[in-house]
């Protein structure tokens, strides 16, 4: 049970944006989240690395997002009780700490670039460990991040226009190599 508190304390914020990614929805992200450390509870001896549990917990949290959104992609939402929600404090933070643009441009991506490029620049996860957490090889990891990072790079340098009339250049598409 320490184990546990120890983890939440640690990783539930960080958990939480990975699984944003994914759902898109702030409450949704808190539920998975709630629902992963559950899960790494009841499932602590399949740790491999006790010092290094976060690859761990990520996998947990992205398959539970990939499950909850293949369950949710069969129901019919509808629009009879509208949502109301101000604006989060998770909101506010991600407006404020990261540059909107590319913030919207890493979300638009495909899922496949998009989380390795989350877990290495936000998460600072190293290349090993988002092969374990993704389940992939590290040369098939290292080519994501390329692509992605290319695909980055050309929705930066098309040349159009932001609200404010300003045209992107290249170097506002820099995404530093560690």
């Amino acid at each position: 049970m320490d184990q546990l508190n120890q983890w939440v304390r640690d990783y539930n914020d960080r958990l939480r944006y990975v699984a944003y990614t994914y759902m898109r929805d702030h409450n949704r992200a808190e539920d998975i989240v709630q629902e992963a450390m559950v899960q790494a509870f009841l499932s602590i001896r399949q740790l491999r690395e006790p010092e290094r549990p976060y690859p761990w917990l990520v996998r947990i949290v992205i398959n539970l997002c990939l499950n909850t959104n293949r369950k949710y992609r069969r129901e019919q939402p509808t629009d009879l009780l509208p949502e109301q929600r101000g604006r989060s404090t998770e909101d506010i933070y991600l407006q404020q700490s990261r540059d909107k643009e590319v913030y919207a441009a890493i979300i638009g991506l495909d899922e496949k670039f998009r989380t390795p490029i989350i877990l290495y620049y936000f998460e600072d996860l190293s290349v090993r460990e988002i092969a374990y957490a993704l389940q992939l090889s590290e040369g098939a990891v290292k080519t994501r991040l390329a692509r992605g990072r290319e695909q980055l790079k050309s929705e930066f340098t098309r040349g159009e226009s932001n609200d404010l009339g300003n045209t992107y250049s290249s170097s506002k598409a820099n995404l530093y190599i560690r």
